[in-house]
Parts: structure tokens; C-alpha cells; sequence
């Protein structure tokens, strides 16, 4: 069979990235499949085209369509310059399909969406984000009604693109019941497997007093809260420090913030190529996201051991962390991210036992053994 897996771009250290790279590797060893990745947007110069790893048998073809070209322009311009491209990015992908003879396309939910039905294959989402993810931008980024207007119409076209496909990937249950309340039939929960299955690692001793939280720098993963929290933990705790790996686009304004606040045992530590290295450095993991899919940061963070605190976010960090996993705090509310955190610093053997149900968890729940195969019966579905 020939697949076609679609994604905006490869160079970044993102997620979607990691878990597309990891997927695409085990199924290049273990089926017969023929495996191609085709992007949209262009690669920087003096970068990888690929971050991750990937196998030298895996195709990549570069479309270099750059969706971000007119993204500084006026609304007019920028709309039309955005349909132009879609236009292009369609052609030319059914030709691609055509060609080549793909018999499988398997989208990440990027421009394709729009639509990926009317394509001559078989078409498979994968959804990474939750449900309302489109709305939960918007609102995040500007807030009021007009954008939670937007933000559900945004919705309504997404759940619109992806009804009539085969089949719709999601990350968890509750995110499952979410799409079929909407009127869904063809929605399958398969979670990510951890992308440090097969790393060295060194289970973290909780000795270091250093609070670890990873990801992109934007305004999703809510760092900006947690900079707020943190003060507290500083002022009470000053030999403790705060370890933010990411990179991204938020990177002045958490600079800003953590000058005006006075924060002095911050570090905004960003990209690396070792996280596993990362999570066996540290002594307690924290996440702040806003809104998630099934965040990959904080199965890793188990996988190695971590005491986890999390925003009880939509969606993931409950379906993690129920059953003594971990510790759930009111999304958003930043007190009481304070004081948790506060606790897990000062109950170590509570801390230690939790994080030892974690592991355990994460081993049995998310290796490619217990996930892959349910990739491959959807695969190779007649």
C-alpha cells in the first residue's frame, strides 16, 4: 500500500512532528507499506528538513507552498492571497495522489482538511488537538464574543471537513464523545505512544529542586500563568527553580514578564535534543497548558518518573492524572497551581508514590506495542 501522510512542515521540534516521525519509523520497520510525507511550508535556511529522526526509506516531498507569505498584510490581501494558495495546495496534492498512485492519505488536520474528502483515496484525520481547539485559539489569543463567534464557526467547518472522511483519529475518550455528539460515526480513539520509549534513561531521583515544564513557547501552553504561580514558589522557596524547555514565539513577552516580575531562578532553557536527559534532571513537572490534545510532555514526564501537577485542562491532563497519578488543578487558576505545587515540594513520599503509579501507568498505556498495531488494523481496514 501507498501512503501519503500530510503535514505543514518537519523542521520543527514540535509534537505533531515528534509523533509523526516515531509512527512513520515503526511502520516502515514492521509493514510493507511505502511511506511519503508531503509538507506545505518551506524550510528555513541552515535547517534540517526533518528535526526528528526519520528513516532513510520515508520519502519527504517539499510542496513549498509557504501559507505565511501574506500573513502581515491586509485582510483583503491576505484572504485572497490565502485562496490562491489553497487553490494551488489542492492541485496540486490530487495530482501528487494521481501519479503516484496513493492508496492511503492520512492527514494532520492542516490546510488539506478543507478538503481532503474530495480527494481520489482513501482519507484517514488524525486530530491532534481537541475538539473546540479552533475556538480555544481565538479566545486565547484575543478573548470577547465576537472571536467565540468566530471560534464556533471555525468549529462547524471543521466538524463539516471531517464528517464524510473514512475515519477521524482522536486522541482520547472524552474528546471522542465530544465529535460524536456532533453527529460523528467514523471517530476511532488511538492515543500517541511516548515518543522516549527507546531512549537511555535515568529515572529521576527527585533530588535536584528544580520544576520542569516543556513546550512550545506560545500562548496554548499557558507559561504566562505559570510565571505568575512561580512567584509564590520563589518567594517561599528560593532554592527551588523553574526549567521552561521549549522555543517559540512568546519568547520576548516571557522575558518581559519574568524582568518585570522579578523572577530570578527562571530558565527559559529552549530547544534540545535530549528530553529525556531533561525530565531525569528534574524533580517535579508542571503543566499549564490552556487547552490540549493528549499532551505528550506530561506522558513523558511519567514514562520517566515525574510527580506531575497539570491545569485541568481540556483535554488529556484528566484521563493522565485520575486515580493518584498525579495532582489536577482548576484550569486557570493560578493560586491553586501555587499551592499545589507548593504541596508536591513538601510531601516528598506522597510525591514519590504518585509518581511511581504514573510510570507504571504510562508503561503499560502508551509503548508502540499496545498502540501501533491499532494503527496497522486501521491501515490495512478493507
Amino acid at each position: 500500500m501507498r501512503i501519503l501522510y500530510c503535514i505543514p512542515m518537519l523542521y520543527n521540534s514540535g509534537g505533531m512532528e515528534r509523533v509523526l516521525t516515531q509512527k512513520v519509523n515503526w511502520l516502515i520497520a514492521h509493514t510493507k507499506h511505502a511511506i511519503t510525507i508531503l509538507t506545505t511550508e518551506p524550510t528555513p535556511n541552515g535547517v534540517k528538513e526533518a528535526y526528528f529522526h526519520l528513516d532513510k526509506r520515508i520519502q519527504v516531498v517539499a510542496l513549498n507552498i509557504d501559507f505565511n507569505a501574506d500573513y502581515t498584510k491586509a485582510l483583503p490581501a491576505k484572504w485572497y492571497g490565502h485562496m490562491r494558495r489553497m487553490r494551488m495546495y489542492k492541485r496540486a496534492l490530487k495530482d501528487y495522489i494521481q501519479t503516484h498512485q496513493i492508496d492511503l492519505c492520512i492527514s494532520l488536520c492542516g490546510k488539506e482538511i478543507a478538503f481532503l474528502n474530495s480527494l481520489p483515496c482513501r482519507t484517514i484525520a488524525e486530530m491532534h488537538f481537541a475538539k473546540d481547539q479552533r475556538k480555544q485559539l481565538l479566545t486565547a489569543n484575543h478573548g470577547g464574543w465576537f472571536w467565540s463567534f468566530l471560534g464556533d464557526i471555525r468549529t462547524w467547518q471543521l466538524v463539516r471537513a471531517v464528517k464524510p472522511l473514512e475515519q477521524l483519529v482522536v486522541l482520547t475518550k472524552e474528546d471522542k464523545i465530544e465529535w460524536e455528539k456532533a453527529g460523528l460515526t467514523n471517530v476511532t480513539c488511538i492515543p500517541n505512544p511516548c515518543s522516549i520509549e527507546h531512549q537511555k534513561l535515568s529515572i529521576s531521583s527527585q533530588k535536584s529542586k528544580t520544576i520542569l515544564a516543556v513546550g512550545r513557547l506560545h500562548e496554548q501552553k499557558g507559561f504566562d500563568l505559570l510565571l505568575r504561580a512561580w512567584q509564590g514558589i520563589e518567594a517561599h522557596y528560593p532554592e527551588w527553580s523553574l526549567r521552561i524547555v521549549g522555543e517559540g514565539e512568546k519568547r520576548n513577552e516571557l522575558e518581559t514578564q519574568i524582568a518585570q516580575l522579578g523572577l530570578k531562578h527562571v530558565c527559559l532553557a529552549g530547544q534540545t535534543n535530549n528530553i529525556a536527559a531533561e525530565y531525569s534532571s528534574a524533580s517535579i513537572f508542571v503543566l499549564s497548558s490552556r487547552y490540549e490534545g493528549l499532551p505528550l510532555a506530561l506522558i513523558e514526564a511519567m514514562w520517566c518518573g515525574l510527580p506531575c501537577v497539570a491545569f485541568d485542562c481540556l483535554q488529556g491532563p484528566a484521563e493522565l492524572l485520575t486515580d493518584n497519578r498525579g495532582w489536577l488543578v482548576p484550569s486557570g487558576n493560578i493560586q491553586a497551581l501555587t499551592k499545589q505545587l507548593e504541596y508536591a515540594i513538601t510531601h516528598p513520599k506522597e510525591t514519590k508514590v504518585r509518581a511511581q503509579q504514573a510510570q507504571t501507568y504510562a508503561h503499560t498505556t502508551f509503548n508502540e506495542a499496545a498502540i501501533m498495531p491499532k494503527w496497522v488494523q486501521l491501515i490495512e481496514k478493507k
